[in-house]
């Protein structure tokens, strides 16, 4: 009897456990809101020596803001797709790079409109709180924790950059303002209550462009190149479904 009474208990303490492992399809959508920075790597500035290259190109004195909204569907427990409509003020300088002599500086908008899809490295966990658990307040927030992925996508850019006066010496060009972008990167997101969280978004984006800086010199080895770091906060849209019973003890 004893037994009997153990294996009862145990299955009412599990009954909450095993309804958790599908509740991610109640909610598999979720829109979000996010403010950050961007990045430029391109003909104008970069390092101050010839080596310089990649992370050693970005100048921080170039940092520039990034506004973006998003919307994202969950396909299967670890599989997401994402779009996302991006706005980012850009610039770049010669000032204390290889190039200073030149002299060349500009500023520039862009909108980015793509698609990703997501591989959640590991598990995505809602703040969950059952009513068996009331009398047990720390077990509230058992199910939190820090969700990593990475991402790749496909999209397009429109961007439109302004010289700086006395710039270019008549080498500006303004009327290729359009590219396709290959946004790729690495993500976190964790959980702040039952249907929101707070993310962190570190991504690269490769351009058929070398024109963001209205500059392309000859021969132009590279295309440009940008990178977004995004401070989010996503919402879930929960599923309308019939109400599930609550275990009390």
């Amino acid at each position: 009897m004893k037994n009997l009474t153990r294996l009862i208990f145990l299955g009412l303490l599990l009954i909450p456990v095993l309804g958790y492992s599908q509740r991610w399809k109640l909610s598999r959508s979720e829109y979000m809101y996010g403010v950050g920075i961007s990045n430029y790597v391109g003909d104008i500035g970069g390092a101050n020596t010839r080596d310089g290259s990649g992370f050693a190109d970005i100048d921080i004195g170039c940092t520039r803001p990034v506004i973006a909204v998003g919307y994202r569907y969950r396909m299967y427990q670890r599989v997401a797709v994402k779009a996302n409509f991006t706005y980012a003020n850009m610039c770049g300088t010669d000032d204390k790079s290889v190039n200073e002599g030149r002299s060349y500086s500009f500023t520039a908008n862009l909108f980015e409109l793509n698609g990703h899809v997501e591989y959640h490295i590991t598990e995505e966990k809602q703040m969950v709180s059952y009513s068996s658990m009331s009398l047990r307040g720390k077990l509230k927030k058992v199910n939190a924790g820090v969700n990593l992925y990475v991402f790749v996508g496909l999209g397009g850019a429109y961007f439109k950059s302004n010289p700086s006066e006395g710039s270019f010496d008549g080498r500006y060009v303004g009327n290729k303002n359009m590219a396709l972008v290959v946004p790729f990167g690495v993500g976190l997101k964790y959980p702040i209550s039952p249907k929101s969280y707070i993310g962190l978004e570190f991504g690269r984006r490769f351009v058929t462009s070398d024109y963001i800086d209205g500059f392309s010199p000859e021969p132009s080895e590279h295309k440009d190149v940008y990178y977004f770091t995004v401070i989010s906060v996503s919402y879930k849209i929960k599923k309308k479904s019939y109400r599930r019973p609550e275990y009390r003890f």
